[in-house]
């Protein structure tokens, strides 16, 4: 008995309403489940994929315009602020150990 006569007569026993919407679809042509699954790519996968490359493109549009934004930033308002000595370079309580 091959595997396909167990399944069917399984799902027969467990779900007798079932049966005969396995049956019908398994008697379908083989164009028509292949038809069928293009057209669930179709619909699920083609979007899916679109969607993820275009929050990607927008992803790297808004890292390339805030990263322009903070370089003319800091371009604008360097003159303005003021030199820290290299000694420090700004950290307090902080002991600097230099080991050979």
């Amino acid at each position: 008995m091959s595997w396909q006569v167990r399944f069917e007569e399984e799902v027969r026993r467990r779900h007798p309403g079932a049966g005969m919407w396995y049956t019908r679809v398994s008697r379908q042509p083989s164009w028509v489940t292949k038809t069928a699954l293009v057209a669930a790519l179709i619909v699920v996968v083609v979007p899916i994929i679109a969607l993820t490359i275009a929050a990607v493109i927008i992803g790297l549009l808004c890292l390339l315009v805030l990263s322009l934004v903070a370089s003319v930033w800091r371009f604008v308002t360097s003159p303005f602020s003021g030199t820290r000595a290299s000694k420090d370079d700004g950290r307090r309580n902080v002991t600097i150990i230099d080991r050979p």
